[in-house]
């Protein structure tokens, strides 16, 4: 009976000791180089929650995508793009197979697209640094409403020692400003846009690596929309001709302007001018940045220019008397009354 046993033992052991040299002939550590080798490289996730309600919305703005890949001497390695549905799937990620190393990415949404308000200032090539990335807005996008931009950078490493992909996650500024400018005549006399010219006037068409506008590119950014709103109709939505027709001409009504532009910083010294069109005068002339910056709450807990980046949509209501004259009282911001008597125009 001891016999059986040991015979049972060593049958057991040699069994076992088969069984491990199989798994590490199959398994992607082994050094024959017949086998397959491990997965090497990253699986990216991209964020967009930079916003003011601080909530994921990639997968709902971002209809295109290029990444820039850089070695670790910042050197250009390849571009990758997407422009399918994938985008619009929360859980897709880009699969990308790297040798180990360190890279730098940058990434930029609605770039690739066929309705792209930038472009490369110079395709990355060969050699290139990724320092001398650039973008420029389309000169013949401006006065349109800009196709929403974002931008991304990240720094990451693929190990030597991995057996499978690496998860990481790009997180993405939005670029682009869209302006919806309202007039309110106080006389409730009625009033339309397409009496004003609208112009918001900044330096800021040529975006660097880090997104920061280049100096030395002023830029004028006329209205792509403006009209008027009926008080009567629910929403604050622009009528259209019939119903513009159909209103007594009693109705009082608010004066509207849409405007876009390219990324907003702190000192950039950007102004928002509001002209009468039949003579010229200027309605009103600030710093568009002070305004703004002046209806952030207490309890918002971004710095200054992280709010101007957060914000990208801006609701603006300026209060006019029976002559067209801007009353320098108060502005309301996105729903907030902003006091003016302490912004220095």
């Amino acid at each position: 009976m001891l016999l059986i046993k040991q015979f049972i033992s060593r049958y057991a052991a040699r069994t076992a000791a088969v069984v491990a040299a199989a798994v590490a002939l199959t398994s992607c550590g082994s050094v024959f180089d017949d086998l397959e080798p491990c997965p090497s490289g990253v699986t990216m996730r991209f964020v967009y929650d930079y916003n003011l309600e601080s909530a994921q919305a990639f997968h709902k703005q971002v209809d295109c995508l290029t990444l820039h890949l850089y070695n670790a001497d910042g050197k250009y390695v390849t571009t990758v793009t997407e422009t399918s549905g994938k985008l619009a799937d929360e859980g897709w990620r880009m699969t990308l197979d790297l040798a180990p190393g360190t890279y730098h990415a940058i990434a930029y949404g609605g770039l690739a697209c066929d309705k792209a308000s930038f472009a490369h200032a110079a395709l990355p090539a060969e050699g290139a640094d990724y320092r001398s990335i650039a973008m420029c807005l389309k000169d013949d996008h401006i006065g349109r409403r800009l196709h929403d931009h974002f931008h991304g950078a990240l720094d990451f490493t693929v190990s030597a020692s991995a057996t499978d992909y690496r998860q990481v996650t790009m997180s993405m500024t939005k670029t682009t400003n869209h302006f919806r400018i309202l007039l309110h005549n106080l006389s409730r006399q009625p009033v339309d846009g397409k009496d004003f010219e609208f112009i918001i006037t900044d330096d800021n068409t040529r975006l660097d690596h880090n997104n920061r506008p280049v100096r030395g590119h002023k830029v004028s950014y006329p209205a792509w929309d403006s009209g008027k709103v009926l008080l009567s109709e629910s929403g604050n939505v622009p009528v259209g001709k019939a119903a513009a027709a159909a209103a007594e001409d009693t109705d009082p009504s608010l004066a509207f302007g849409e405007l876009s532009t390219s990324r907003l910083t702190r000192n950039s010294g950007a102004r928002l001018i509001i002209k009468k069109k039949d003579d010229g005068r200027e309605v009103l002339n600030i710093p568009l940045n002070q305004i703004l910056l002046a209806s952030m709450s207490s309890a918002d807990p971004w710095g200054e220019q992280e709010y101007l980046d957060r914000g990208s949509r801006w609701n603006l209501t300026f209060f006019l008397d029976e002559g067209d004259n801007w009353l320098r009282t108060e502005v309301i911001v996105n729903g907030w009354a902003v006091r003016i008597r302490d912004i220095d125009f």
